[in-house]
């Protein structure tokens, strides 16, 4: 049953048609909390100013959990590049214009690791604005990185408060079918997927596979927002979730390529990008902001996330 809290609360999820949104919106919705869905799907272009508004004005939400994003691998958002950075910057500000408008509300938002800078051992709080971004994610990258100067100006003059924890690359059920719109991991579980079921005998891999990447599982991320939307806390300044371990492309692709149980032939085309070479988070704050806070293991993850696309594929 859910508490007295959660019956009061009412969430906005921006982009909730997408991969997080949907994941996010399970979490609340299964404790009692009342959702609402607000993207492109469901008539709220958020590149609209005026639409946007009055969409959120109308459900009157006491969260905003900003999953809106125009994203994909690091070959599309280098592909598409104006396009990615216009469409997120414009997505994000007027996030934060109706944040204004409404006072009360409190605004969740996820930045992208890809927002620290490009060539770092491990990612530190402290030095998200320590360097320039990788270029291969110039686009993508600035876009997230601004969240954390939009969520302190518009704190600073307005009081807009903000919950924002900075995430690694993201896997788990509910993404896309297309591994150029996806990370590494679930564009993977995809090519492997698909090969397996078109009796395929072999798979194009994308790099030199040698990039190192944290991942975390997209459920867990819900459930973290769970906690903050239920906390009523603020993270004003961004917290990383993190787990302080990576695994390279290759690692993945033995990993992945033997729980499908793929026996044929493995292709790396380096012709495409690798991105930064390695990006794994410092752990340290979270532990301290939420020591109780357990992970869903990696293997399980996995297989749940390979059960999810064996099933839509």
């Amino acid at each position: 049953m859910a508490s007295k809290q959660s019956k009061r609360l009412r969430v906005a999820i921006v982009g909730g048609a997408g991969f997080a949104g949907q994941n996010v919106r399970n979490e609340l919705e299964s404790a009692g909390i009342e959702t609402g869905v607000f993207s492109r799907s469901s008539g709220c272009d958020l590149m609209d100013l005026a639409t946007a508004f009055e969409k959120l004005d109308r459900f009157q939400p006491t969260h905003i959990v900003n999953c809106a994003a125009h994203v994909g691998s690091v070959n599309y958002v280098r592909d598409f590049a104006a396009d990615v950075i216009d469409h997120n910057l414009r997505m994000i500000l007027n996030i934060y214009r109706v944040a204004q408008k409404m006072r009360e509300v409190i605004v969740v938002n996820p930045i992208a690791n890809c927002a620290y800078p490009g060539v770092m051992d491990t990612y530190v709080e402290s030095e998200l604005w320590s360097g320039p971004i990788h270029p291969s994610v110039l686009s993508y990258g600035s876009a997230r990185r601004m969240i954390d100067a939009l969520a302190q100006c518009y704190h600073w003059q307005y009081g807009v408060r903000s919950a924002n924890v900075i995430v690694p690359n993201m896997y788990g059920p509910f993404d896309s079918t297309n591994p150029n719109k996806t990370h590494a991991l679930n564009a993977l579980v995809i090519k492997f997927v698909r090969a397996v079921k078109q009796g395929d005998g072999e798979v194009e891999v994308w790099g030199t596979g040698k990039p190192i990447r944290e991942w975390l599982y997209v459920k867990d991320f819900a459930r973290l927002t769970r906690r903050l939307v239920e906390g009523g806390g603020d993270l004003l300044e961004p917290v990383n979730l993190a787990q302080n371990h990576g695994l390279s492309v290759d690692e993945l692709v033995t990993i992945i390529s033997e729980a499908v149980q793929f026996r044929g032939q493995i292709r790396k085309n380096t012709s495409y990008p690798d991105g930064s070479p390695k990006k794994v988070m410092d752990d340290a704050l979270f532990r301290q902001r939420f020591p109780d806070f357990t992970f869903t293991p990696f293997e399980e993850g996995l297989r749940e996330t390979i059960a999810y696309y064996q099933s839509v594929l």
